[in-house]
């Protein structure tokens, strides 16, 4: 049996932003004149007239090591990595602190040099245990990569220090996500908004909880939130259309991500969403424009080329979705979704051109391998794959395995794998009809 595709969810963990502030006498300079200006454009929110103040001592006191660490601090805020991370260099190389391994840490895990930024937030904490921002970040990057234990232990260790914390409640809750805690990860998103109702990363991420819990009304309504919260954003917009399409309401799901991708046009999540609604509605040439959009922004990605191989199949083009098939096999070994479909298309297939009965029992039968043979519809695909391959006593046996293991499935599946034994019972292969 060939299944449609179902969005995965992408990763939660998102790096927050630092907001850098100056504590007043933190820089020590015998040019009061410019420490005082720094401090007063703090205060005043004028970052660019700090950086020129503390220029300004750096070029008479080059190893003021405060001083370093603070222009570093405030590039890093304005997403300068490549000027910050010197003067933390310089900052550590001077007066080495917890604080400044921390925020190089910081700058490295916005490069995405992990095991840079993982070393230098262990350093921070061998130097001051209670570092906040090191427990912070170090926790957010555990979870992505999979240590969610330790993750948790850094996370929870960081909102005890910082209680009312609401990035780290949002770190914590999507940690918990990842480990499929869905009560407890609720429990951090709604302290968020009890903290700030307007806060939209709280929203989002309860709207995501609610998602995975299956309250998809409840999820709408935060994600509903998070749209007036951010009308230029289109990435609540995007979210928002995956709950109302898991609520059938396909009409809203669509104006979404219509809207999302006028806000953004290369958005992959609303890219993904339109196309899946698209091929739903069986609307083939416009499903593949956005799966071409997609794969073009990343040309492996395994989500967009099983979409683009099913619409091409379901569009008739058995030879091109052919290719995709063979591509998706070679990237993703240990994903069945692809060695199923590959199977139907070569046992089921409308052109004869295309049909081969022995390679589809081979692909059929490495995707039930893959699932422990507990699949139904892998189990319904081999069978179809002995049939077009003349041995139907072996189609029967497997189409019998296959009715034994739907009877969880909706009743029209069950119905649909049933009316297969007959066929082959009259020594009959399945042709899947034009869609």
């Amino acid at each position: 049996m060939f299944y449609s595709l179902i969005p995965r969810r992408s990763r939660l963990l998102v790096l927050a932003a630092l907001v850098p502030t100056l504590a007043f006498g933190a820089i020590k300079s015998t040019h009061k004149n410019y420490l005082e200006e720094a401090e007063t454009a703090l205060r005043e929110n004028r970052p660019d007239d700090a950086l020129a103040s503390l220029d300004q001592v750096l070029k008479d006191e080059p190893d003021n090591a405060a001083a370093h660490f603070w222009r570093g601090r405030l590039r890093a805020g304005k997403g300068e990595l490549d000027k910050a991370l010197p003067d933390f260099n310089a900052a550590i190389r001077l007066q080495p602190t917890g604080d400044a391994y921390a925020h190089r840490g910081y700058v490295y895990q916005k490069q995405n040099l992990s095991d840079e930024a993982l070393t230098d937030f262990n350093q921070a904490l061998r130097l001051d245990g209670n570092n906040y921002l090191a427990l912070f970040l170090r926790g957010l990057l555990l979870g992505e990569k999979g240590n969610t234990k330790a993750a948790l232990g850094d996370l929870d260790a960081a909102i005890t220090i910082q209680p009312d914390s609401r990035e780290a409640l949002q770190g914590r809750g999507q940690v918990h996500v990842i480990r499929k805690e869905l009560d407890e990860a609720l429990a951090d998103f709604d302290r968020c908004i009890q903290l700030d109702p307007r806060d939209p990363a709280g929203h989002t991420g309860r709207g995501g909880v609610n998602y995975l819990k299956g309250d998809f009304k409840e999820a709408i309504e935060d994600y509903t939130q998070a749209v007036e919260l951010l009308p230029k954003d289109g990435r609540p917009l995007a979210q928002r259309g995956y709950a109302y399409a898991a609520n059938n309401q396909m009409d809203k799901a669509l104006a979404d991500f219509d809207a999302a991708l006028a806000l953004s046009p290369e958005d992959p999540a609303a890219l993904m969403g339109r196309a899946e609604l698209r091929r739903t509605n069986k609307q083939w040439k416009e499903a593949l424009a956005d799966y071409e959009k997609l794969l073009k922004a990343a040309p492996g990605d395994y989500q967009a080329l099983l979409g683009a191989a099913s619409a091409l199949y379901a569009a008739g083009e058995l030879e091109k979705a052919q290719g995709l098939y063979a591509d998706l096999i070679q990237r993703y070994p240990t994903e069945a979704q692809p060695f199923n479909d590959f199977a139907w298309l070569l046992a089921t297939g409308i052109k004869d051109s295309v049909r081969n009965g022995q390679r589809a029992v081979e692909l059929a039968d490495q995707a039930c391998k893959l699932t422990d043979y507990k699949n139904p519809g892998y189990l319904d695909t081999l069978a179809a794959a002995f049939a077009e391959k003349g041995e139907f006593s072996k189609a029967i046996k497997w189409q019998e395995e296959a009715v034994k293991a739907c009877e969880k499935e909706p009743e029209e599946i069950q119905a649909d794998i049933k009316s297969r034994i007959e066929l082959y019972k009259q020594n009959k292969p399945y042709r899947e009809a034009q869609k």
